[in-house]
């Protein structure tokens, strides 16, 4: 077994949530990119909008609980103990994290316009979001990980999306959110690893070229939402549309917490992979094709 990137993903998660936290929050400069995206909201039609607060609606204290028990039970039902244990840790660690996060942190007024509200970084309601995705990816059985990987994805990015539109949150929140949900969810992968070794490792997760389309789909997304910033604003100047740069920051952000979403993804599958790449086969070299259709069994679960 190799911790190492799985470690690794977990520590770069958390020097990209302190580093989210000193440039886009600590800095002038930073809060004026936020505070425009942020503002740039107005651009979301009334519909989207009110799409917008009711998809926020499904996320509550009930729900989350709702959540865990399941992913919990089917992990119980399946006999394996240390998933129901990945899903607590995942979800439990996020939310907490998030939680001390957002009363510990402050957030100066440095834009000096009257508009501090209180600190809302990390975002809660995107770390409930992805955490419960994550979760169920890390604790799907095989058939059902690329969906539930899918789904996870779409979800977050929808939420996160969701609170920056409905005005609860600033996109620095939702890219905080994302870090500290990833950077969990790394070490209840190792926890996973460390406590189940017998188990089949790296051919129970998706093939790479899952991991692979997620890395291409979120770095076009990033690349894109630059893109649509650039274009947006260079079109209002043109006197081409009446959207400002504010409206363009926004679109942008929109696309790119998106691609963030996809890009973590990408790399917790990678390096879930990576922590057990031979693992699987070794006990089918050993002990000959009988013990091949065993394998699949222990894998599938």
């Amino acid at each position: 077994m190799n911790p190492l990137p799985l470690l690794g993903l977990a520590a770069g998660c958390t020097l990209a949530v302190v580093g989210t936290y000193a440039l886009l929050v600590r800095t002038n400069r930073g809060q004026r990119i936020d505070q425009g995206a942020f503002d740039g909201r107005a651009l979301a039609t009334t519909t989207a909008h009110d799409a917008a607060q009711q998809l926020l609606t499904t996320i509550s204290i009930g729900t989350l609980a709702l959540a865990l028990l399941v992913l919990v039970a089917q992990a119980l039902l399946r006999g394996r103990i240390a998933l129901a244990l990945v899903a607590g840790t995942a979800i439990g660690g996020a939310v907490i994290t998030t939680q001390v996060l957002k009363r510990v942190l402050e957030r100066p007024d440095l834009l000096l316009d009257g508009r501090l509200y209180e600190n809302s970084f990390p975002s809660g309601h995107v770390t409930i979001a992805f955490a419960v995705g994550v979760a169920a990816t890390l604790v799907a059985p095989v058939r059902a990980r690329r969906l539930v990987s899918v789904l996870a994805v779409a979800y977050g990015s929808a939420v996160g999306i969701a609170v920056v539109a409905a005005g609860w949150h600033r996109p620095s929140d939702v890219a905080g959110a994302f870090f500290v949900v990833t950077a969990w969810a790394a070490v209840a992968g190792l926890a996973d690893a460390l406590l189940e070794r017998r188990r089949a490792g790296a051919s129970s997760w998706p093939q790479p070229g899952v991991a692979r389309s997620y890395l291409l789909l979120g770095g076009a997304l990033i690349v894109a939402g630059y893109a649509v910033t650039v274009a947006i604003v260079a079109a209002g100047r043109a006197g081409a549309i009446e959207w400002t740069a504010v409206n363009g920051a926004f679109a942008g952000a929109c696309v790119a917490v998106a691609g963030l979403a996809a890009l973590l993804m990408a790399a917790l599958l990678s390096a879930l992979r990576a922590t057990l790449p031979t693992r699987s086969r070794v006990p089918a070299q050993r002990a000959g094709t009988r013990s091949a259709p065993s394998a699949r069994r222990r894998a599938a679960r």
